[in-house]
């Protein structure tokens, strides 16, 4: 059976019953045009398993609010919010605040806006500490007297509705070569850009027409109609009569690239069905691209992809596309393969410790077990920095039962049972609701209040937050299975929250953060941003699907496991390839990356070197190493740090304001030299608050040998 036949199959079996399924047809001419995706649909499919059946609201009890912060029905089909309503999704955007702020589809961005559709090329400008896309209105399609939301979506795909004095669909898909509008009904087009059209000519292709503006671009729009568009004034397009069907813009790469372009015209991406398979060696992810019409499916591809797809029909001659990811090259076909495989991971570090380090290691652990603190009101009350504690008492715990020291492990383990169980239970000062606004666990304080505890309210850096208790968990599987066992309905939320694989768990939206096209998580939550989606931290979200794997493990779900390993490898390629520079390759211009080595801010369309919380270079480079647990030899790899150890990271950790932050640098560098390490670290006195003695110790020691 065909790869895509097998996805479709497995998407229909997992649909529920009263699912508007995506459907249409062409019909070119004076012939209505079937809408490209049914009103209020979403695909729905299966990664995996879910990890559980029961109700969050009944697991929680009492702790049950809605957010004060409510769902914008005249931005999102009130059909669509009785299921779980993504909050971290590439086209976010669209749905929240006023809904203005652009979406980046790569190679195109677009403002969905009542009234217009706006299409932009972004151009590259970029400096020694950013790369960016600049922002231009290259076509703004005249909508007037019409509204638009958002009716449909699926992994890869949304779809906006618009309906008054124009109806029509905009089918926005990643990586679709041509931007899209369906008109549904007869409408006059009406075309115009801020630039000057300084040329209009007829294409080969019936309805299609060649236009030339002074920025030096040059486009090709297609009317399905066959109506060819004629210049209206300076800067403007319009079809002589009204016409119905689809309007189709690209950017014309190379001169070469137009008969491509005009073969690939009526073929209209509409969305796309999503598949991991995975084992313990290796992952198979891909997407099947689905289309309206017959001919050539022309989609770009990321860097990411270009290394990785399997038997891709290149399209050199149409050219490729900027982005401030990279270069996209165009490939041919309707679906995508592509294989990553997986390294060895687990509980324990990646290199058994010598007799001295392990004798070393007893010493340090008992040290810190019995340090950590009994007294509750000594806790941070907020999820993110309460989650840091936790998990590093679970790391003291499991250093201590590796070094056959049951006592302080015993200790530790104690002391974690009694920290979480508060946050279980909703005794301690700042309890995790389940909020039934937008389906999902976020903290009291930020169920009211936007900014509290670093946005969780408004779902921003829910895997960074909850990877920590879900780290701590799995370690208490492993260490006390009972305790585990009574409690697991409740530790499940934690995982479900940001690491759901199943559409069948109506409680949570499916991975929350993790956009499998891009390859990366994005954290920004229901916050809008004109440079659209970010993440910051890439180590935070190594542990999260790190932290949730290991869960699995321990609680013996194997089939979860293996597609949330699969995840976290891909999110950690995608690392290396876009927030590490000269790791796996460089994807930025010289002007940016000459002069260092990390990305501190990657957004949707763009590269800062920056954090969110101080410029200081030890927290931009810092900020993507920790925590070091053994997921970190999954970004930290020897010839990268050989490489930069010398011109960054040895200046970088000397010049560290602080302890903590010398130390989390210095770390980095036990993949080439433990011994050189470990001489560095000796002068640290003071720990980062998720990082402590034993464990930066135990790193050293077992990390990969060099």
């Amino acid at each position: 059976m065909p790869l895509s036949d097998r996805i479709r199959k497995l998407a229909q079996k997992f649909a529920s019953p009263h699912e508007a399924h995506v459907s249409g047809s062409s019909r070119v001419g004076s012939e209505a045009t079937e809408c490209a995706v049914q009103p209020a649909s979403k695909t729905r499919m299966a990664l995996g398993e879910a990890w559980s059946a029961s109700d969050p609201r009944t697991v929680m009890g009492e702790r049950v609010g809605a957010n004060s912060y409510k769902v914008n029905t005249e931005l999102l089909d009130a059909r669509l919010t009785t299921t779980p309503i993504p909050t971290n999704a590439w086209w976010q955007n669209l749905i929240v605040e006023c809904g203005d702020q652009p979406i980046v589809m790569g190679p195109y961005m677009v403002k969905s806006l009542n009234e217009s559709v706006v299409v932009c090329a972004p151009t590259a400008m970029h400096s020694n500490t950013f790369v960016a896309s600049a922002w231009h209105d290259d076509w703004r399609m005249d909508m007037a007297g019409s509204t638009r939301r958002v009716v449909a979506y699926d992994s890869v795909s949304v779809t906006v509705r618009y309906e008054g004095s124009a109806l029509a669909t905009v089918p926005l898909v990643k990586g679709a070569v041509f931007a899209t509008i369906v008109l549904d009904a007869p409408t006059v087009v009406r075309l115009s850009t801020i630039h000057a059209i300084i040329g209009v000519d007829a294409g080969d292709a019936p309805g299609s027409t060649i236009v030339q503006l002074n920025n030096g671009s040059t486009w090709l729009i297609w009317c399905e109609s066959n109506v060819v568009l004629r210049q209206c004034g300076m800067s403007g397009l319009e079809s002589p009569i009204p016409m119905q069907g689809a309007v189709r813009l690209a950017l014309v790469a190379t001169p070469s690239a137009i008969p491509a372009l005009l073969s690939a015209r009526t073929a209209i991406p509409i969305g796309g069905d999503v598949s991991i398979n995975a084992t313990n060696n290796s992952a198979e992810f891909a997407i099947a691209w689905k289309v309206r019409g017959p001919g050539s499916l022309l989609m770009c591809a990321q860097p990411h992809h270009q290394h990785a797809l399997e038997d891709a029909e290149w399209m050199d001659d149409v050219g490729s596309y900027w982005s401030s990811k990279g270069t996209l090259r165009v490939a041919r076909g309707t679906e995508w393969q592509w294989s990553e495989s997986i390294e060895p991971i687990g509980f324990a570090g990646h290199a058994e410790p010598s007799a001295e380090h392990t004798e070393k290691l007893r010493e340090l652990v008992a040290i810190d077990a019995r340090a950590l603190p009994i007294d509750l009101h000594a806790l941070p009350p907020d999820p993110y920095f309460f989650g840091k504690a936790l998990a590093r008492a679970a790391r003291i715990a499991l250093i201590a039962d590796e070094v056959d020291d049951s006592h302080s492990r015993d200790m530790a383990v104690q002391r974690v049972t009694e920290w979480f169980e508060p946050w279980l239970n909703g005794t301690n000062s700042n309890p995790l609701v389940y909020d039934t606004e937008w389906f999902g666990l976020v903290s009291t304080a930020g169920l009211c209040d936007a900014h509290a505890d670093f946005g969780q309210g408004r779902y921003n850096d829910h895997h960074f937050h909850y990877g920590y208790f879900m780290y701590a968990a799995a370690v208490l599987a492993k260490l006390h299975p009972e305790w585990a066992a009574r409690h697991r309905d409740a530790l499940d939320v934690f995982a479900r929250d940001y690491c759901n694989l199943n559409y069948n768990d109506t409680a949570f939206p499916l991975l929350r953060c993790f956009d499998i096209y891009d390859g990366n998580s994005w954290a920004a939550g229901l916050f809008a941003f004109a440079d659209s989606r970010n993440q910051e931290s890439t180590s935070e979200a190594i542990n999260a699907y790190y932290a949730a794997y290991l869960y699995a493990l321990a609680t013996r779900r194997p089939q979860i496991a293996h597609i949330v390993r699969a995840v976290l490898q891909l999110e950690a390629r995608t690392s290396r390839t876009y927030w590490h520079i000269n790791d796996i390759c460089n994807v930025y211009p010289h002007e940016y990356s000459c002069d260092k080595a990390v990305v501190g801010i990657l957004w949707s369309s763009k590269a800062d070197y920056a954090t969110f919380f101080g410029n200081n270079p030890e927290f931009i480079y810092g900020i993507q190493f920790l925590p070091f647990t053994p997921a970190t030899a999954l970004l930290v790899k020897r010839a990268w740090i050989e490489k930069i150890w010398a011109p960054y990271l040895h200046s970088i950790s000397d010049g560290a304001q602080t302890d903590a932050w010398r130390e989390i640098i210095d770390l980095t560098y036990a993949v080439v030299d433990k011994n050189a390490t470990l001489e560095r670290i000796a002068r640290i006195e003071s720990h980062d608050d998720g990082n402590s003695a034993s464990n930066a110790y135990y790193w050293v020691a077992t990390a990969p040998e060099p």
